[in-house]
């Protein structure tokens, strides 16, 4: 069921008794661009850490424990062109504990939304600048990860020039220590008054109530959503490659492809099982043949983007193995896209993935964020996914293969 609370608000409501806990997310969504989501991270911790009639992050835990442990989070995501600010709150249903009301969130979920801390032009005066060094520390920290650091590098190389694919969601340490409170601040206004709202709430509601409680919110009418949530990018003429060197035991080979094959495209199904075959799960190619068989690789796996168009693979190997293991990896792929492939194979892979596909029916998370990307994307995944996974066949994915091409590869090898 979804609702329009007002222009560009939306309310989806997913009633259950299936589940033990209510969840209540509400997202922020904008076109993002090359500045804007350092300052949003900045501000969604803000947002959760702290609001004007609970100062401080003290205060608002005691408050969540007396909703017998609710769990609050807060964060930023893309898809694919969209930078999204998320509110998730998740509680324990009323027929666990009677005294939990629906109300009782939303009132969080409005105060957190509409009274964060601030003291006159000023978001959270007294912290701001310890968040977002704290924010900083953290991203600063993860480039100590040498594959997301060999990841991160591979696609600075596979996006074009000025494009805003090439900043993270959660923006850069670099660009999150320069965050000034007055950005924040005009990155909040915005938020409130410009970007697409989902209000996703899944649980044992009443709708009419939940309904009645969310149009009392002061909320403001906005433009329509207007961007194309799918990213696009020319074929490069040549392949991008980089390599760096430094102090690292595993060297890390990773390629990126160009893959025109988008969520709930007409091949959208035959591109995820072609993604499992090829190096997406435990029964691909990569695995098998390159991991197990040549032991040329510590890992080496797939990822697909159908959000932005993209395949990548990532692989850590010896330095010394670079040549031999590009080479298998593009004489799997190559198997794929001439036909070559193992019917078992492929049916081990497409029950892989049906199994992951049931398992993730059973998870609510999964079920919000379904909703939410329909929601962005204006597309629905249909009544009978399992089916139309069973039914690709193995000319759809030696097609669907065929549209894969080499963009980058990036190495990082040890000194």
């Amino acid at each position: 069921m979804q609702i329009e609370l007002v222009k560009g608000v939306h309310l989806t409501i997913i009633p259950t008794t299936k589940y033990t806990t209510t969840k209540i997310l509400v997202n922020f969504a904008t076109k993002q661009t090359l500045t804007n989501s350092s300052v949003r991270n900045v501000l969604v911790n803000l947002l959760v850490n702290a609001t004007a009639n609970y100062p401080n992050q003290t205060v608002l835990a005691r408050k969540l424990a007396t909703m017998y442990g609710a769990e609050l989070d807060g964060y930023v995501t893309r898809v694919g062109t969209t930078h999204n600010v998320r509110l998730n709150l998740s509680f324990v249903n009323q027929h666990l504990a009677p005294q939990m009301r629906i109300n009782d969130a939303l009132d969080l979920m409005q105060e957190l939304i509409f009274n964060p801390l601030r003291d006159q032009d000023e978001l959270s005066p007294q912290s701001w600048q310890l968040q977002r060094d704290n924010i900083a520390a953290t991203l600063s920290s993860w480039e100590d990860d040498k594959q997301y650091l060999a990841a991160k590098r591979l696609l600075d190389l596979y996006f074009t020039k000025g494009s805003v694919m090439k900043v993270p969601s959660t923006g850069t340490a670099e660009m999150v220590t320069k965050v000034l409170n007055r950005e924040i601040v005009r990155a909040y206004q915005n938020m409130l008054a410009k970007d697409q709202v989902e209000i996703i709430i899944e649980g044992d509601v009443d709708a009419d109530q939940v309904e009645r409680a969310l149009r009392q919110w002061p909320w403001q009418a906005r433009s329509s959503f207007e961007t194309d949530v799918f990213y696009h990018q020319p074929v490069w003429s040549n392949v991008q490659v980089g390599s760096h060197q430094i102090d690292i035991q595993q060297a890390k080979l990773d390629l990126a492809y160009s893959f025109p094959v988008y969520f709930m495209d007409h091949d959208y199904y035959p591109a995820l099982v072609m993604n499992g075959l090829f190096g997406g799960g435990p029964y691909s190619l990569l695995f098998k043949n390159v991991r197990e068989r040549a032991s040329l690789a510590y890992y080496a796996s797939t990822g697909y983007r159908p959000f932005a168009g993209y395949l990548f693979v990532q692989s850590g190997i010896n330095s010394q193995d670079r040549q031999r293991t590009q080479q298998l990896i593009g004489d799997q792929l190559k198997a794929i896209q001439d036909g070559l492939i193992n019917i078992s194979d492929l049916k081990q892979v497409k029950k892989n993935l049906i199994n992951g596909y049931l398992v993730s029916q059973d998870n609510p998370n999964h079920l919000v964020e379904r909703a939410l990307i329909s929601n962005l994307t204006g597309l629905h995944l249909p009544a009978n996914p399992v089916e139309l996974i069973q039914s690709v066949d193995r000319q759809q994915v030696s097609d669907v293969a065929q549209k894969l091409k080499l963009q980058a590869e990036y190495f990082l090898d040890r000194r």
